[in-house]
C-alpha cells in the first residue's frame, strides 16, 4: 500500500494588532509556510469592526472583533467600568489590574481551540496569558513558541504606555515565559537578559527584525518626490515609530544648524497624531517649510523607498532598557537602503552603527551635537562594502534560525529555497 502523506504542521499565530503593517508578523509567517506549514495568523479587528479574514500566498490571516468602539454604548461602558475597577490593584495582578487580558482570552481562546495547533506562536506578550489559558490541562497542548519583540520589563514609557502598564505585561510575562517550549527575541542582550531575569532552561534563540534582500529593490513611490525635496536638497529621513522617546523633536532643533536640509518623516499612522505638535514645533524655529510627513509604503518596500534620501536618522531616546538593548527594524531598513545613519547614543544601535562603520553616534537629545552628527556624515559618507553585512542581516539570514527553533518543537519543516515574492510580504484586507 501507498504510504498516507504526511500532514503539514498546524502553526497559529497570535499577536494584539491588525497584523498588515507587522512586517514580523508576516515575515514569520510566511516562512513558516515556505517550510512547509499551514499557518493562520490570528489579530485584533479595530474597537467595534467585526471579524475580518483575508488570505496571502497560502497563510490565513484573521482579525478578530475584541474591544467596543468608544461611545456611550454598554458595551463601552463596561469597559470603561472594568478598566478604572483595575487601577485599584496593584498591577503585578494583571488579572484584575489589566482587564484586556480578559477581552482577549475572550476573544482568542475559542479560535485557538478550534484551530487545534501544533505550535502557537506568540507574537510580544499581549496573548502569551491566553494562549496558556487556551490549553492549560488540556490533552495534546500545542507547543509554545514565545516571541519576545522587546525587552518588556524595561520598555519606555511614553504617551498611552504607563509605567503601570509596563509593570502588569511584565508580570505576566515572567509567570508564563518559563512554560514555552521555546523562546525567540531580536537582540542578543535582551535573549541574555531574558535567561537571566526569568530563569529559562536555554537561551533564547535571536531573530533580527531585518528586511527582506531583493536582487532589484523597488519602491511603489518616490520619497524625494514626496517629500518635496527639490534637485541636490539634502534629504534626512526618519522613518519608525513615533513618541516623545523616539526623539525626532531633537532632529527638529537641530536643522537650523544643518543649512538647507530637509527632513521627512516617515511613520505609521498617517497623518500621525503627534505630527500636528512637531510641525508647531518646526514653525517656532523657523525650519517648519524643512519638515514633511509623508504616508509610507508597504513594509518590503521601505528600504528601496528609503533610499531616496541622503541620511538616515533614529534620534530615540534611550531612558529604557529596552530602548539600550534593541536593534530596531529602522537599523536594519538602513542600511539597505544604502544610507549613512547618524544614531543617538543608546548602546546597542551606536555600538552596531560604530563597529562597522555606517555613520555617526550623537548625545541623546542633544540638537547642537545632532546636527554636529549629520554634518560629519554628509562630509565624510560611507565607503565601507556592505553587501555582506546586508546579506547577513537580512530576513533570508535570518530564515535558518527561526526554523531551526521550529525544528525543536515539530518535524517536517526546512528552510525553502525558493526566491520570495514581494506579494509573499503584503497582506490586504481591503
Amino acid at each position: 500500500m501507498p504510504a498516507e502523506p504526511t500532514r503539514r504542521p498546524r502553526v497559529a499565530m497570535v499577536v494584539n494588532n491588525g497584523m498588515a503593517n507587522d512586517a514580523r508578523v508576516i515575515k514569520s509567517a510566511q516562512t513558516l509556510a515556505r517550510a512547509g506549514a499551514d499557518v493562520v495568523v490570528l489579530g485584533v479587528a479595530s474597537p467595534g469592526h467585526g471579524r475580518q479574514e483575508t488570505t496571502s500566498a497560502g497563510v490565513r490571516y484573521v482579525r478578530l472583533p475584541v474591544f467596543p468602539a468608544r461611545g456611550v454604548t454598554p458595551a463601552y461602558v463596561l469597559w470603561a467600568l472594568r478598566r478604572r475597577f483595575g487601577r485599584l490593584f496593584d498591577p503585578s495582578r494583571w488579572r484584575v489590574a489589566m482587564p484586556a487580558t480578559a477581552y482577549y482570552a475572550r476573544a482568542f481562546v475559542p479560535e485557538l481551540r478550534a484551530l487545534r495547533p501544533d505550535v502557537v506562536h506568540v507574537h510580544d506578550v499581549h496573548l502569551l496569558g491566553a494562549v496558556e489559558h487556551a490549553f492549560a490541562g488540556a490533552p495534546g497542548r500545542p507547543r509554545i513558541l514565545y516571541d519576545a519583540h522587546e525587552y518588556v520589563a524595561g520598555l519606555a514609557v511614553s504617551g498611552a504606555r504607563t509605567q503601570r502598564a509596563v509593570d502588569g505585561w511584565a508580570a505576566l510575562e515572567r509567570e508564563f515565559i518559563s512554560q514555552a517550549d521555546r523562546v525567540v527575541t531580536v537582540a542578543p542582550e535582551i535573549a541574555e537578559r531574558l535567561q537571566r531575569e526569568c530563569g529559562l532552561r536555554e537561551l533564547p534563540d535571536v531573530v533580527y527584525n531585518a528586511p527582506l534582500l531583493w536582487d532589484v529593490p523597488t519602491a511603489s513611490r518616490s520619497l524625494r518626490e514626496e517629500a518635496g525635496a527639490a534637485p541636490g536638497q539634502t534629504l534626512l529621513v526618519y522613518s519608525g515609530a513615533l513618541s516623545a522617546a523616539r526623539g525626532v523633536d531633537t532632529v527638529i532643533r537641530a536643522l537650523p544648524d544643518v543649512p538647507g536640509a530637509l527632513l521627512a518623516v516617515v511613520a505609521v499612522p498617517h497623518p500621525h497624531p503627534m505630527s500636528g505638535q512637531l510641525m508647531s514645533l518646526a514653525r517656532e524655529l523657523g525650519v517648519g517649510e524643512r519638515v514633511r510627513f509623508v504616508p509610507p509604503v508597504p513594509s518590503h518596500e521601505v528600504p528601496a523607498y528609503l533610499s531616496g534620501a541622503d541620511l538616515a536618522v533614529s534620534p530615540i531616546i534611550g531612558d529604557s532598557a529596552s530602548y539600550d538593548m534593541a536593534l530596531p527594524n529602522k537599523l536594519f531598513e538602513f542600511l539597505h537602503a544604502g544610507l549613512p545613519i547618524v544614531t543617538s547614543d543608546i548602546a546597542a544601535m551606536s555600538a552596531f552603527v560604530t563597529a562597522h562603520h555606517l555613520g555617526q553616534v550623537f548625545r541623546q537629545g542633544d540638537p547642537a551635537d545632532c546636527a554636529r552628527a549629520v554634518r560629519q556624515a554628509l562630509a565624510e559618507p560611507v565607503s565601507v562594502d556592505t553587501a555582506a553585512l546586508r546579506e547577513e542581516f537580512s530576513w533570508q539570514g535570518q530564515e535558518p534560525a527561526l526554523v531551526a527553533a521550529y525544528a525543536r518543537l515539530v518535524d517536517g519543516l526546512a528552510v525553502s529555497e525558493r526566491p520570495w515574492q514581494p506579494s509573499e510580504a503584503e497582506v490586504s484586507f481591503a
